[in-house]
């Protein structure tokens, strides 16, 4: 009976795993808070005689985003990287992504497009696929079904991405009345009525 409930322990702890990890910190240096999301890909590519997955990390520092795939210890290559990615079922879009020092993580040239695509579509799941230097494509498809949650969960760092609440948007159109009322007033002097 002890083995069943060990059993039944380990695979409800391996079940209740969540599908992106989240780290966060305080960098003193620029007074900011670091927020990084990495999701393992759901699929592996044969990388040098390995199974390997990829990861998903998408940085907020203070605020802002940037989006990175690590390809798996793949070599990239020099250069730009043509990456193609599909969000759900929309349409395929390619786009050259930076790549980092070592070759193996691309970076996104703009990140606030593909999040807001990502956080709009109500997608679980984003396809990423590359062609490394001298390699065939490799492809990851990562599930983002958690991202909503994370979003609502750390409104600051993802403040670009969502729109804005009725308060906020109200507190906003009542700022600029004000504002233009002052600046008329300033303009043309006294206002009767």
């Amino acid at each position: 009976m002890k083995r069943i409930w060990f059993i039944l322990i380990i695979i409800s702890t391996v079940w209740a795993q969540e599908k992106i990890n989240i780290y966060g910190y305080f960098d003193e240096i620029i007074d900011n808070n670091v927020l990084t999301l990495t999701i393992k890909s759901e699929n592996t590519n044969y990388v040098y005689d390995d199974d390997k997955h990829g990861i998903l990390i998408i940085n907020s520092d203070g605020g802002e985003l940037s989006l990175k795939v690590f390809w798996g210890d793949m070599y990239l290559g020099h250069g730009p990287r043509s990456v193609t990615y599909r969000i759900g079922t929309n349409n395929s879009i390619t786009e050259l992504w930076q790549s980092t020092n070592d070759y193996t993580v691309a970076i996104s040239n703009n990140p606030l497009d593909i999040l807001k695509e990502l956080y709009d579509s109500k997608s679980t799941k984003i396809i990423l696929r590359t062609t490394p230097f001298q390699e065939n494509p490799i492809t990851f498809e990562f599930d983002v079904s958690e991202l909503h949650s994370i979003v609502k969960k750390y409104p600051n760092h993802f403040a670009t991405i969502t729109p804005p609440s009725v308060t906020e948007a109200v507190g906003e159109m009542i700022t600029r009345i004000i504002i233009g009322v002052i600046f008329i007033t300033m303009l043309y002097g006294e206002i009767t009525v």
